[in-house]
Parts: structure tokens; C-alpha cells; sequence
């Protein structure tokens, strides 16, 4: 297997962005606000992506026709925006979260918008990569855990078509192994990183 990367054009940034996702994001960051002056030890690890450039790319990538199906997931979801800003565009939406007050903020929200997006808590690697905790002593901001989260969502990690992750510096490669590891052929990997965009991999025999 190989990862195959796709280029993601500098105009993607210049697309328009929907009322309806504008909406959202202006919710997530009064959330994100909220919850940072309610518990202090959240501003020390919480660090938010480019909402708006995601949604872009997004339909971009619709636009493109480079999706082999129609199921989305947030690896590390957080406050949820980015996996209702997918479900928005007509995917099937997921997001994997291991803290669990998160995953209640990203339900509350997406109940608030009547946003058809799932959020479950726990650990976004499946039972079967028990063998890459061994990647625990160079991540500092990923927890290495297995878990049952895709149990709970009564799927499996080969049914989903993009992953989504906001990885932090040096993390990347992480990411892209579990992908070649348990994602199945034709699944794209989509990852942000700051000031540098978004990056994109596809997952090939």
C-alpha cells in the first residue's frame, strides 16, 4: 500500500463560504469562548483549526468528484465543527473525540442547528492497532489508546471514505500510518496545518 499525495490549489481559500456555515462557525468560537473562560486547563490544549478553509475545501473536493463515497471522519473533533461543517455539505459525518465534555458540547451544538452530525467519545484507533502504541513516547497531544468508538458507531474505520485531523507539528506522519494501516483503498486523508493550508493524501494499492 501507498499514500498518494493530492495537491489543494491556493484558490480553494477564495471560494465562498454558505450563511449556514458561517452560522456555525460563529456558534463554535461563542462556544469555544464559553467553555476556555469556564475551565482554564482547555485553553492550554485547545487550539482551532481554519474552519472556513475547511468548509472550502470541502467542496472543493466535492466539486472534484474525489471522494469514492460519502462518509466522513473527524479524527479529534473537539468542539464538533468541523464534522457538522461536513455533514452540512450532504456527508455522512462522524467525529471521533476522546474527551468526553467535548463530545457533549459538539452534540449540543449540533442539536441547537439541527445538524445531522454523530460524535462519539473515545479513541479514534481502532482495536486492531494495539501495536502502534509504541508511537505514545513521540506524540505529546495524541492519546495512543485503542478503543471501541467505531463499535459504537456500529462501523468500521474501512467504511469511511475522507478522515479529517488537525494534527500538531511533527504529528503528521501518525496520521497517515494509521490511515495505511486500516483505511480502506480510495479513502483520502485530510489534515491542517496552520499557516501552511490544508494537505491531502489518498490511500492507494
Amino acid at each position: 500500500m501507498a499514500l498518494a499525495p493530492i495537491c489543494v490549489p491556493n484558490h480553494v481559500g477564495s471560494r465562498t463560504l454558505s450563511d449556514p456555515a458561517a452560522h456555525l462557525i460563529d456558534r463554535a468560537f461563542e462556544r469555544i469562548e464559553a467553555l476556555m473562560l469556564r475551565n482554564a486547563s482547555v485553553t492550554e490544549q485547545f487550539v482551532t483549526c481554519d474552519f472556513e478553509l475547511l468548509d472550502k475545501t470541502l467542496g472543493w473536493l466535492q466539486e472534484e468528484n474525489l471522494l469514492a463515497g460519502n462518509r466522513f471522519c473527524e479524527w479529534g473533533s473537539g468542539i464538533g465543527a468541523g464534522t457538522m461543517l461536513a455533514a452540512l455539505r450532504g456527508l455522512e459525518a462522524v467525529g471521533i473525540e476522546i474527551d468526553s465534555a467535548l463530545v457533549q458540547e459538539s452534540d449540543e451544538l449540533a442539536a441547537e442547528l439541527t445538524i445531522p452530525a454523530r460524535f462519539v467519545a473515545g479513541s479514534f484507533l481502532p482495536s486492531e492497532l494495539d501495536d502502534m502504541v509504541h508511537w505514545e513516547s513521540e506524540l505529546e497531544n495524541v492519546v495512543t489508546q485503542t478503543g471501541n468508538a467505531y463499535d459504537e458507531l456500529d462501523l468500521e474505520v474501512t467504511d469511511f471514505d475522507l478522515f479529517f485531523a488537525f494534527p500538531w507539528p511533527g504529528e503528521q506522519p501518525f496520521f497517515e500510518a494509521v490511515l495505511e494501516a486500516v483505511a480502506a483503498n480510495g479513502s483520502l486523508l485530510l489534515t491542517f496545518h496552520g499557516r501552511e493550508g490544508m494537505t491531502l493524501v489518498r490511500k492507494t494499492p
